[in-house]
């Protein structure tokens, strides 16, 4: 898929360290994002702002904030993996105590990095999927809309649309079986209506039938959809993109 939106924060004391671990991360193309701080009261700050997906935790970790810093990454940042670095072994037993099941030795092994990322990039994707068929199967199946078309008005259930693109003051309507229909709706109109179905905003001009998506590609902002064998692409923009990893499972 090429480069992923994974960020990182690295808390590390020390100088060499620190840029040794941050030269293997730029050398992974999951990676996009990379801060960094020297101890974990710095960490308890910088984490607020930028809600990492990994945290490389120097440990035993410098400062006065360690122990509160991985409670909070717990309790509130609950999708943020903690992977502990330290010198020696004599740490893991404390590290599985406190559910840390990631726990590398210095200096940081490259494969055993990109192993950490690779499985953090895999829960992340398949976690956005997972909340999308939570959506899906609250749909009821009997469902139809009355949309208003050039021809008259067209009664469809939401499953036979794929996608909608706005055309100036109208609307593109791409059904499943291939046919478009222009619709005197606009975009924000049909917003309106099939909000409350599986339906996301891709992009400003661009509204999408989850059910149907496939692939997401985060370096092109594009994303594929796939009914019975074929596939079609649209263009999304990268932040809607980025909002799908943030669906509210309940």
């Amino acid at each position: 898929m090429g480069k992923q939106n994974i960020s990182v924060l690295v808390v590390e004391s020390d100088p060499e360290s620190l840029k040794y671990t941050i030269e293997l991360l730029h050398k992974n193309s999951l990676v996009s994002n990379i801060e960094s701080v020297a101890d974990s009261d710095h960490a308890l700050l910088k984490i607020i702002v930028c809600s990492p997906d990994i945290v490389f935790l120097e440990y035993p970790a410098i400062g006065n904030s360690g122990e509160q810093l991985i409670k909070f990454i717990q309790t509130k940042l609950t999708e943020t993996t903690i992977v502990f670095v330290s010198r020696t072994k004599e740490y893991a037993a404390n590290a599985i105590h406190k559910e840390i099941f990631n726990y590398l030795l210095k200096p940081i092994s490259k494969g055993e990095l990109d192993k950490v990322i690779a499985n953090v990039n895999l829960y992340k994707q398949t976690n956005i999927q997972a909340r999308i068929n939570q959506i899906i199967e609250k749909i009821p199946d009997d469902t139809r809309l009355k949309l208003q078309t050039s021809k008259g008005y067209l009664i469809v259930a939401p499953d036979e649309i794929l996608y909608c693109k706005a055309d100036g003051f109208y609307s593109e309507l791409h059904l499943t079986n291939d046919r478009v229909e222009l619709s005197y709706q606009s975009l924000s109109k049909l917003d309106e209506i099939l909000g409350q179905y599986n339906f996301f905003r891709a992009s400003r001009s661009i509204y999408i039938n989850m059910k149907y998506i496939r692939k997401i590609y985060r370096n092109t902002n594009t994303i594929v959809l796939s009914r019975e064998g074929k596939e079609y692409e649209v263009k999304g923009s990268r932040n809607h993109i980025k909002n799908l990893s943030q669906f509210d499972s309940d």
